[in-house]
């Protein structure tokens, strides 16, 4: 390989890509060059001016535009070591993983000064850098940039920075870059925290180039060209939009993010603009545009295949997907301690809960509850090996966490099954297992079916807790129905479910809880449950 770190990576680009595109968001665009460029500079700037020293960590908790990858980069190439967190993340959790990471700078948007208050409290808090809305415009809008900073004020009480001071520092200076081992950390990127927790993840350059160099072979063993348009409508502050926009830029392709990912209206626009090859996306939003008004409309000649990811994908979801498109949809497994591709469906196939074979160098296996490996076609828990595998959790000694078993398998916590051919099918996450008397159930398994009812958009099943230590399976459906009731759904699930799997409860919303990442938030829902007062009041069959 041309680079052994990702500061070499994005130089490798530029040499090789120019003044191709490499990103568009929001109706803005940047260059393979412009991207090596505004990342040294900002490297620079972190490092000469402002003093931040090789592998000190740096909070980035920033929406998708074009500032993200060029701030990603520069802090590398400086040395440090960026800590991806959602930008909506809330003061607490920011205030925690300040905490625990050490960061000595935070970057993110003006807007969410609101949650750093609590910076004032500490002895030394890290620098602010804020980020402005036009850094990365046109040459008049970052003139005005410039022009309008020096009438900005402390936001937070605090000597703040702005990015704009950083897109000009330097650029033409030499500069003696930090060396960077393929075994150095690269950046901590925070699991979704579905279950517990968010667990702050240490990928080394290593873990990440490795990936990249498997899920590229493995595309183009799947038949994906190379230098295709990529538009991804996912948060790059998590694992699998981040790898396989990483990945599409190695393989030659311009990315396109949508900076807004909650709007369902805002990804169509982009897909209309983009006219994307290839698009990455999970099953919330697929089922979004599904039933979005422009989307079914647009022209979808140029789109070659869909990627899923971060989330179990509903096989009537994908049907209608492909109804729509004409494409077929790729998935794989992955988690963020594997950075985070483990399989990947070939055939593209988009089966529910199939999720193809390991990648090379990969290897996966299943076993049972004393460690013992499972033959084929048996569940257990899903634990892997290869290069992509993380160093470990930030502070794991110090949080009693052992995700490594003494052989060296990581342990996903994931329960799943590989049939006699290698190929992976995930079950259900450990803690999501209902139990009832004599019996486990796994909700997944329940969804894939309860889906298939032509009234059914979404559909949650969780176990909530009772007095005897086991659960009562309740079903949560969304649904546009209003005749459907809940003695109905009752009855299609015993026409095709075994008796001790059909819910005993059942309830209708507008909408169910994810995480941007994509993941059903089983766990709200039976927080919510359980704090309901009058839930067997509700539960009541009409």
């Amino acid at each position: 390989m041309a680079f052994a770190n990702l500061a070499e990576f994005v130089s490798w680009l530029s040499e090789r890509q120019g003044d191709a595109r490499a990103l568009v968001c929001a109706g803005r665009e940047l260059s393979f060059r412009e991207l090596d460029d505004s990342s040294r500079s900002i490297g620079l700037w972190l490092s000469r001016k402002l003093g931040l020293k090789p592998g000190a960590r740096v909070l980035l908790r920033l929406p998708n535009d074009l500032h993200l990858p060029a701030i990603l980069f520069g802090a590398i190439r400086a040395g440090l070591i960026p800590v991806l967190i959602p930008a909506t993340a809330k003061a607490e959790e920011v205030e925690r993983i300040i905490g625990e990471t050490e960061a000595v700078a935070t970057i993110s948007l003006p807007q969410q000064s609101e949650h750093m208050e609590f910076l004032r409290r500490m002895e030394q808090p890290p620098l602010v850098i804020f980020v402005g809305q036009l850094e990365f415009g046109n040459a008049i809008e970052r003139r005005l940039a410039h022009l309008i900073r020096p009438l900005r004020r402390s936001l937070v009480g605090l000597r703040t920075h702005w990015l704009s001071e950083a897109l000009d520092y330097g650029r033409s200076s030499l500069h003696a870059w930090p060396r960077l081992e393929p075994s150095d950390v690269a950046l901590i990127q925070y699991t979704s925290g579905t279950t517990a927790a968010p667990k702050g993840v240490e990928m080394t350059h290593d873990n990440l180039l490795s990936n990249m160099q498997q899920l590229a072979e493995c595309m183009s063993r799947a038949g994906s060209s190379r230098q295709e348009r990529m538009m991804i409508s996912l948060p790059l502050y998590y694992s699998y939009p981040l790898m396989l926009m990483l990945t599409n830029w190695m393989r030659g392709g311009p990315v396109a993010l949508v900076h807004n990912v909650r709007e369902t209206s805002l990804i169509a626009e982009q897909f209309d603009r983009f006219d994307p090859e290839v698009f990455v996306g999970i099953n919330a939003v697929f089922l979004a545009l599904c039933q979005d008004l422009l989307f079914p409309q647009l022209s979808f000649k140029s789109l070659q295949y869909t990627i899923s990811g971060g989330a179990n994908l509903n096989e009537r979801v994908a049907e209608r997907w492909s109804l729509i498109t004409g494409t077929r949809i790729a998935q794989g497994y992955g988690l963020t301690e594997a950075a985070p591709v483990v399989t990947f469906d070939i055939y593209m196939r988009g089966r529910a809960a199939r999720l193809g074979k390991a990648l090379y160098q990969t290897q996966v296996r299943i076993v049972g509850e004393e460690g013992e490996e499972l033959p084929p076609n048996t569940n257990g828990e899903i634990q892997v090996k290869g290069p992509q595998v993380m160093r470990g959790y930030l502070r794991q000694s110090e949080r009693g966490l052992f995700p490594f078993t003494q052989d060296g398998w990581l342990r996903t916590g994931d329960i799943g099954r590989l049939s006699t051919d290698g190929e992976l099918r995930l079950i259900e996450r450990r803690h999501e297992v209902i139990r009832v008397p004599g019996f486990r159930v796994y909700p997944s398994e329940l969804e894939a079916v309860i889906s298939m009812h032509p009234s059914v958009l979404d559909c949650a099943v969780i176990g909530v807790p009772t007095s005897n230590g086991y659960h009562k399976i309740k079903l949560i459906v969304v649904t546009n129905d209003r005749r459907l009731t809940q003695r109905q759904m009752r009855e299609y699930c015993r026409q095709r479910l075994t008796r001790y799997k059909v819910p005993e409860l059942v309830e209708f919303r507008n909408a169910l809880p994810h995480s941007a990442s994509g993941r059903m938030l089983r766990q709200r829902l039976v927080k919510e449950s359980m704090l309901d007062s009058q839930v067997g009041e509700r539960q009541t069959l009409r």
